[in-house]
């Protein structure tokens, strides 16, 4: 006789969640199939890239940032055991693979990425379309700003700012005035208590002048411009409960890591319950595992997603359906990681509903951005910004693509 507990299990989970393993085979679209993985590193004058490139049976290949070259060989062995010969269009049943399988949140998250370009090409449909369509025509985004070297304490200066930004429609500045302040170099700026999860006190001087920087901030811009502290996880909670309590008044946008989520996710939740201002934080955190707990304790209303920990766009979107489920935002962080896993963070704004703005500093594709920060292009055709905010492209897959012609080293992984 069938033992019905059984058969009931394996009609609800299904024959490869029996196994441990999801089939990837399973909902196959085509006989495509993952034919190879390759790793490119792109140059030109003194910086690098490397990039991810999957390639299908039909020729059409996908790309993702890769940042973790080190560990490139192992990538190339969970290829050949769960990638090739598999059907490209299974995202999701490779995800779940790979996430049981245990391999690197940022490996499974370059996968992920390329595989959804790669299927946005297969298909000739940018990948917003394949995330469930597009919610918004355009995506706000926003930067680190703030006066000259020079005119750091100037009252003036940060007024300036304020007036100059107010001139530009959506636009929001973001500035940690902790670490400003600690770049004088000439005066105290933490009190000497450490606490139990690292965090630390500031001195009333470094209080003050957090308070004198959103206040000629507001002074200069009215309500014309959203304001944002990246706090980068320096304070303890009773540091960041005293500093926010003199900024309320000036309506930030939020306050980013006031204390560290990686230490301590509670002392979080403290700030939170004690202040007005909008706590974000996520960062340092990976996959859904740690935004799960995050939302769980309340300990932000707005998640930063970095993009490249979260586990490509199949479990950025599942982080964003359980924060939506919770009234909370989605604002992804962004600093330096290639501008491919920055169009595919715009990709998943498109398409998530409860998105507040995305972060767009260091992309080194922008031509109207720092020269510094900007000096090389490496895609076909550059990322374009109109003021504070960004419409995609429209084209197949992310969007955007990396110049071949830059290549001057392609590995085999598998």
């Amino acid at each position: 006789m069938t033992n019905r507990r059984n058969f009931l299990k394996q009609s609800v989970l299904g024959a490869g969640a029996i196994t441990g393993l999801p089939r990837l085979d399973l909902a196959a679209q085509s006989s495509d199939h993952i034919a190879a993985l390759e790793l490119l590193t792109l140059k030109q004058n003194s910086e690098q890239r490397h990039v991810l490139k999957i390639i299908s049976s039909t020729g059409t290949a996908g790309y993702a940032d890769f940042p973790d070259l080190d560990y490139a060989p192992a990538l190339g062995g969970v290829a050949r055991e769960h990638l090739i010969g598999a059907n490209p269009f299974a995202v999701e049943a490779i995800w779940s693979t790979m996430r049981r399988a245990g391999v690197l949140c940022s490996h499974r998250t370059a996968v992920d990425y390329a595989l959804w370009d790669l299927l946005g090409r297969e298909t000739g449909r940018p990948v917003y379309e394949l995330l469930g369509g597009p919610v918004r025509d355009r995506i706000r985004i926003y930067y680190y700003g703030k006066p000259p070297k020079k005119q750091l304490e100037n009252e003036d200066a940060w007024r300036a700012l304020g007036r100059d930004l107010a001139k530009q429609p959506g636009a929001v500045v973001k500035v940690d005035p902790w670490l400003v302040y600690e770049r004088f170099g000439d005066r105290k700026v933490w009190e000497d208590t450490v606490y139990e999860s690292g965090g630390r006190m500031p001195t009333e001087e470094n209080i003050k002048y957090n308070e004198m920087v959103f206040r000629c901030l507001r002074e200069g811009a009215g309500d014309k411009v959203d304001l944002i502290h990246g706090g980068h996880g320096q304070c303890s909670a009773a540091g960041a409960i005293a500093t926010c309590k003199p900024l309320e008044k000036y309506d930030l946008l939020w306050i980013e890591e006031p204390t560290a989520a990686t230490s301590s996710m509670d002392e979080m939740a403290e700030v939170a319950a004690a202040t007005t201002i909008p706590i974000a934080t996520g960062e340092n955190l990976q996959g859904l595992d740690d935004f799960t707990r995050l939302i769980d304790k309340r300990a932000a209303s707005i998640l930063n997603l970095s993009p490249p920990n979260v586990g490509g766009l199949t479990e950025a979107r599942k982080i964003a359906s359980l924060a939506e489920m919770r009234g909370l935002q989605i604002a992804p962080h962004f600093f330096s990681y290639g501008p491919l896993t920055w169009v595919a963070m715009a990709n998943l704004c498109m398409a998530t509903p409860n998105v507040l703005i995305l972060e767009a500093n260091t992309l080194r594709e922008n031509p109207t951005g720092p020269k510094g920060l900007n000096k090389n292009q490496f895609f076909k055709e550059p990322i374009q910004f109109d003021g504070y905010y960004f419409k995609p492209s429209g084209k197949p897959g992310l969007g955007y693509e990396y110049d071949e012609k830059f290549v001057v080293s392609r590995k085999r992984l598998a």
